[in-house]
């Protein structure tokens, strides 16, 4: 429209100007001299409106492309806004933290749709890093672990962690810094394509994590915008990660003992009366052993209860080392403990437990504050199934009754 209106002034002022050459007859200027001066001083005039009129223009075009890029900037924002709310929401509904990871990268790349790649990567238990999600590459990714020092984010800032950073060239990182067996384990499965990357460290209390990743084939793909989006998304991965162990930390007290870290009550009677239903169907006899150790009491009263505390441990400790994986160890209260064997009658389970007293009461506790160490015995009584009672309730009594029988009087 500005364009328009400009382009018919300059029109109308050509119009005029040509009509006061064409009607104003030479007769009324006092010589030719003056009439040559009158047109072009009328020229001037045209080139001094012409001249400005293309500045005018310049100005609207510069004008316009600021407004479009205004424009455009808060069409992303209100888009990048409304990703972050669904994310918001989204979280509040997954526990999976792998679900979560791989929602939080997806994300991110619909925000920053420069990024056709990406990663996210979580420190294992063992120190190594692990890709939690992936988006663009072969999920042959997902077998393969890294040195934290081999990751693009320690590289760039030299384990100086504090916020997103741009990377570029990244085959320099690769062939630099990830050790041969990784290196060609990547290259194998096209991994290492890749030039620039947006890489933002996790961090849990301070320490370094793992790292989120948006990468690119091209170079100098990611700005400023990008790099402020990207902390959001790392901040996202961090509360999802301090939940996601949050609530495994509850799930995990919640199945055992705290002390000990054997089956608590609760949940042992949870597993035995779904097994003992499978044993049933199945035919199978299953033994339960309740055990108690003995002179706890005195063992508490000349040492205190924090040595009692370390002795439980490392009974308990020995008596996990000492059974299958499939039976089931569980602290039922205070010194007592049962033991449920699977697929195992009487007799069988009698000779298992006899091996199992020797090797645990042959073994002193070592009371290192102290600079002693104790012998700790325990007895123990039996209840079969189907033999003694077909419930958990009538199988304890009988295998309790039996083990105060062997107590020593």
């Amino acid at each position: 429209m500005k364009e328009n209106i400009d382009f018919k002034k300059m029109e109308w002022l050509k119009l005029i100007t040509i009509a006061i050459i064409v009607t104003v007859p030479p007769s009324l200027l006092p010589s030719p001299y003056d009439w040559i001066m009158a047109f072009f001083l009328i020229l001037i005039i045209l080139f001094r409106f012409a001249h400005f009129n293309k500045r005018e223009d310049l100005l609207a075009k510069q004008k316009l492309q600021e407004l479009s890029t205004s424009s455009n900037d808060q069409v992303r924002m209100l888009r990048s806004q409304r990703i972050m709310l669904e994310l918001s929401n989204t979280m509040i509904q997954v526990s999976g933290l792998k679900e979560l990871m791989s929602i939080i990268l997806n994300k991110a790349i619909e925000v920053i749709p420069k990024a056709k790649f990406g990663s996210i990567l979580v420190m294992n238990c063992e120190g190594s890093l692990e890709f939690q999600a992936i988006v663009g590459f072969d999920d042959d990714l997902y077998n393969i672990t890294l040195d934290p020092k081999e990751s693009y984010q320690w590289q760039a800032t030299g384990g100086h962690f504090s916020g997103p950073v741009i990377i570029e060239d990244l085959l320099k990182y690769s062939k630099d810094f990830i050790n041969e067996d990784t290196y060609n384990s990547m290259k194998d499965i096209d991994a290492l394509s890749l030039k620039s990357s947006l890489s933002a460290p996790i961090l849990i209390d301070g320490q370094f994590y793992g790292s989120i990743n948006i990468d690119s084939e091209e170079n100098n793909m990611f700005d400023e915008q990008d790099v402020t989006l990207m902390a959001y998304f790392a901040n996202q991965a961090t509360i999802a990660i301090t939940n996601h162990q949050l609530y495994e930390k509850l799930l995990h007290l919640s199945k055992y003992d705290g002390l000990t870290k054997v089956l608590n009550r609760p949940y042992f009677e949870e597993l035995f009366e779904n097994n003992l239903a499978r044993s049933k169907r199945n035919g199978e006899k299953v033994t339960l052993v309740v055990i108690d150790l003995n002179n706890f009491k005195h063992i508490n009263d000349q040492y205190g209860h924090s040595v009692g505390d370390h002795v439980l441990t490392t009974f308990a400790k020995r008596l996990s080392h000492l059974i299958r994986e499939t039976d089931l160890l569980a602290r039922y209260g205070g010194d007592e403990f049962i033991i449920v064997f699977f697929n195992s009658d009487y007799n069988q389970t009698m000779v298992k437990l006899k091996n199992i007293h020797q090797k645990v009461t042959d073994e002193l506790i070592d009371l290192a504050p102290l600079d002693k160490k104790i012998y700790c015995s325990f007895s123990y009584g039996l209840g079969e199934f189907p033999k003694d009672g077909d419930s958990l309730k009538t199988l304890f009594y009988i295998a309790d009754h039996r083990m105060y029988d062997m107590k020593p009087k």
